[in-house]
């Protein structure tokens, strides 16, 4: 309704005013009859001027009724007759009109003006919320460089700004001008700047800096206008641009380290475009011939473009994907499918490329894909030139190939298993055996291939090999008509750089008809020993008529160390044979040729290195009506079952030795026994001689005095012997202890020659002493260091003849105390002396048992010498010239 009223208000107004003049017109129409229409030309121009044009027309319309009704002849009639009151309306309506028309221009020009006006006011303000909100730098300046201070209603620098510049509002009042603010070799391009606003009133935003009030420098993007209500004064926008310019130094810096990478990258590292983007969705095949379409090469380093035979990447930049990476070839078709399925990332994936030449190229690539809003728009990627690994694999294959060849001619199923058991390699005669294709053997287990049954049967063998053990045993295998034969297999380990087995070689001869062909086993074992030996097989092909190789295979160098070359040299083979079998060699061979189509012999060859090869020869001969033409062969490298041989000779010779030592213990224990049974009954003999004659006989004091003498003497020679019996079972057993004390080493020696002196005194031997004063309390066992002393003084003088003499020396000789024990009795043999310390052993039976003993003293004394730590050694010019005993004790261990 508001809207309503305020539509009608104008015409209400018009309405009002026509009637309030018509009823004043009416009041004063004598006064007015002259001019009738003045009133309501005021009327008109209120309602124009109040309600624009629409309500100025009403009020004319309404106006020109009104007079033409109650004013003009023929009053209260519309009909105006008169011609003069016609023109009177006419030229009314016209004037009105015309009133009408330039209130409405009047009206509109004010509304134009309102607008601007609030416009003005809405720009004045956002552009003072623009100032005071700092976001960027806003100043106001004059040409001659002075910040102006009066007619701004706003700051004429805000704070924005002089933040950047580090100056306050005092500063700039203080007379602070711009110019002074700009560094020597921006002042051109301010000038121009300021060239530009004078002629254009606008300048185009530029890069400028700013002298800080502490000296630094700012940089800053600056962009200037006139201010219209005054041409001498600029109004100026600042960006701070040190974010900015920061940004784009570590940019720079972050671009030449990406160059520097790209530079000395040992890798190509390149980047391609797609001309087109080409949308994920699009199948496989689409996208691949997209590729080939519209792939370049935008970017790369001078890595990849030497790899391609190009020296810069400017010379390779912009090359098209079809001109490298070869179209026809099927494995780069899968390298790009490759490289769609794996979702645009691909891994040291292999492309066949060509070069600047044409040459084949082969690349491990790692590639990745930029895709952007589901379109693939380029990718970068690093590759490696791996051509030359590829020419090696291409050789070993060929290596390999030639190895088939070489085996596949060895009268032998041959077979190779890592140390998983899983086949990896087999020549032609083992996959015909069991009826397989290499690829059917390849790979699997060897119970999958041999069966449960076989494979029982020989993994001891299996693991003895895997142990690092060679094995050759005979066993029976199914052939593929499921019979069995009997073969022959060695298995022999291939070591690792370790150290460690990494798989063994089986050589597999079939040998049932040997088994069979009782008659010529000999021979065939010969031969079936030769080729289950380690196959080391050099082919060969010689000329018969001029003695010179045709052809070697390049096996002789790992064999016997000569190139190839030497070998096509004028008699090498004879120059190089070990020289006791050249000339039986060479002239079995000319023998043989003449008349045997097939023979074989061995010989030794002189290798390279100085090293002696046997060789075992099989040659086949070529004829025709003129005799032999071409020899061809196989050289087969038996230097290891030569050796194997030699070894077991040799085995052969130390058990031979070891059976004649067995022997010579076995007869020293028939020995020993035989002396123990002797030394036990010659006491035992006395002993129950004078126990029957007490028993029987009355004898006088003297007599029984003397015999219960002789009864102790032999009683205590029997425990003698017994207890040396039981010491050397406790030394063999390992329960010999010691009972370590302190002893004085003097006293214990001095008690040990009393024992023996009786015996010395009857035999009228002299016993000499000689004590060192340094040698005091030491530590041992008192009871076994006596032991030792009295078996060494008992032998000396129990081997020592009548008038003899013995020594008894002790001494300190740096760390050590020595006890040394000479006389000049009967001697060492020199033969016997390093046994002298044996147990059982006795340099002559007669001898011992005319002196009795059982041959354990020595051995006894040793073994308590080496549990005091200490050392015991004899010697003796010979036979008849006496004998010296040193039991050396180091000071630590007593």
């Amino acid at each position: 309704m508001k809207g309503t009223r305020s539509l009608l208000a104008p015409y209400a107004v018009a309405l009002l005013t026509v009637g309030s003049v018509l009823l004043l017109t009416l009041l004063l129409q004598p006064l007015l009859k002259q001019t009738i229409f003045l009133l309501f030309f005021a009327a008109v121009a209120v309602s124009a001027w109040y309600g624009g044009m629409e309500a100025g027309l009403l009020a004319t319309a309404l106006s020109t009724l009104a007079v033409s009704y109650f004013f003009l002849e023929s009053v209260f009639s519309l009909l105006v007759a008169s011609l003069d009151n016609i023109l009177d309306l006419g030229l009314f309506v016209l004037v009105t009109t015309i009133i009408n028309l330039l209130n409405s221009e009047l009206r509109t020009a004010k509304q134009h003006l309102q607008t601007s006006l609030q416009k003005l006011q809405v720009s004045e303000a956002r552009f003072k919320k623009l100032v005071e909100s700092n976001i960027i730098g806003v100043i106001v300046t004059n040409m001659d460089g002075a910040m102006p201070t009066a007619g701004y209603a706003y700051a004429e620098a805000n704070d924005a700004f002089l933040q950047m510049v580090g100056y306050s509002q005092s500063d700039l009042l203080a007379g602070l001008r711009w110019r002074d603010m700009i560094p020597p070799e921006y002042i051109e391009t301010n000038n121009s700047a300021i060239a530009e606003l004078t002629t254009k009133g606008v300048c185009q935003p530029f890069e400028n800096e700013y002298i800080r009030k502490d000296g630094s420098r700012v940089p800053v993007l600056l962009g200037s206008a006139l201010l219209e209500n005054n041409q001498d004064d600029i109004i100026s926008f600042v960006i701070d641009l040190s974010k900015h310019k920061q940004a784009e130094l570590a940019l720079s810096k972050s671009e030449e380290r990406y160059r520097a990478f790209l530079e000395h990258s040992s890798e190509g590292i390149w980047c391609i475009e797609l001309e087109v983007p080409i949308s994920l969705d699009c199948p496989e095949d689409e996208q691949i011939q997209h590729f080939y379409q519209y792939v370049y090469l935008a970017e790369c380093n001078n890595v990849m473009a030497q790899m391609y035979g190009c020296s810069r990447a400017e010379e390779i930049l912009g090359v098209r994907l079809g001109d490298f990476l070869v179209a026809s070839d099927p494995h780069n078709i899968t390298y790009l499918r490759n490289f769609i399925r794996s979702n645009y990332r691909l891994i040291d994936a292999e492309s066949h490329e060509i070069d600047k030449q044409g040459n084949s190229k082969y690349f491990l690539n790692n590639l990745v894909g930029i895709v952007e809003n589901g379109f693939l728009v380029r990718a970068w990627g690093t590759q490696r030139d791996i051509t030359e690994h590829k020419r090696a694999e291409a050789a070993l294959r060929q290596r390999e190939d030639e190895l088939r060849l070489i085996t596949n001619a060895v009268p032998a199923k041959i077979s190779y298993v890592d140390s998983q058991q899983r086949y990896r390699f087999n020549n032609k005669e083992y996959e015909d055996w069991f009826g397989l294709s290499a690829s059917e053997i390849s790979g699997k287990h060897i119970r999958e291939i041999l069966g449960e049954s076989v494979y029982q049967s020989i993994l001891p063998y299996v693991e003895a090999v895997l142990s690092g053990e060679q094995i050759t045993y005979e066993t029976q295998l199914p052939n593929k008509d499921g019979t069995n034969h009997y073969v022959n297999v060695t298995y022999i380990p291939q070591f690792s750089q370790e150290g460690k087995v990494a798989g063994f070689v089986a050589l597999i001869t079939d040998i049932t008809l040997h088994k069979l062909a009782e008659a010529a086993l000999k021979q065939s074992e010969k031969r079936l020993k030769t080729l289950t030996e380690k196959v080391r097989v050099i082919p060969w092909e010689v000329n018969a008529t001029t003695g010179n190789f045709t052809y070697v295979g390049p096996q002789t160098v790992e064999i016997l160390g000569y190139p190839l070359s030497d070998w096509y040299t004028d008699n090498f083979w004879a120059k190089n044979m070990y020289p006791e079998d050249r000339e039986w060699a060479i002239q079995y061979c000319q023998e043989s040729s003449l008349s045997l189509n097939n023979y074989e012999f061995e010989y030794r060859m002189l290798a390279a290195d100085g090293r002696v090869v046997w060789l075992y020869d099989i040659v086949n001969v070529v004829r025709d009506e003129n005799g032999p033409q071409l020899l061809h062969g196989f050289m087969i490298d038996i230097s290891d079952r030569k050796q194997a041989e030699q070894e077991r000779e040799q085995l052969l010779k130390r058990e031979q030795v070891a059976r004649a030592d067995a022997e010579t213990a076995n007869r020293m224990k028939d020995e020993f026994l035989a002396t123990l049974s002797h030394e036990l009954r010659t006491p035992l003999n006395a002993i129950l001689g004078w126990t029957q004659l007490l028993r029987t006989r009355k004898f006088d004091q003297a007599t029984t005095g003397r015999a219960l003498e002789t009864i102790e003497r032999n009683a205590r020679s029997l425990a003698q012997l017994i207890e040396d019996v039981l010491d050397v079972s406790r030394i063999i057993r390992g329960t010999l202890h010691l009972s370590m004390e302190q002893v004085e080493l003097g006293s214990l020696v001095e008690a040990a020659i009393d024992t023996v002196y009786p015996a010395a005194q009857a035999k009228e031997i002299s016993i000499k002493c000689r004590f060192d004063s340094k040698v005091e309390v030491v530590v041992g066992d008192a009871n076994r260091l006596q032991q030792v002393v009295w078996n060494l003084l008992s032998n000396a003088v129990k081997f020592t003849p009548k008038g003899g003499r013995v020594d008894v020396q002790l001494e300190y000789i740096e760390s050590y105390v020595q006890i040394r024990v000479s006389d000049t009795g009967a001697g060492i043999a020199a033969e016997f002396l390093p046994h002298v310390f044996e147990r059982f052993r006795q340099a002559d039976s007669s001898s011992t048992r005319s002196h009795g003993g059982l041959g354990l003293g020595l051995a006894i004394v040793r073994h308590l010498v080496e549990l005091h730590g200490g050392t015991v050694s004899a010697k003796s010019p010979g036979i008849g010239q006496g004998a010296t005993f040193v039991v050396s004790l180091p000071m630590k261990a007593i």
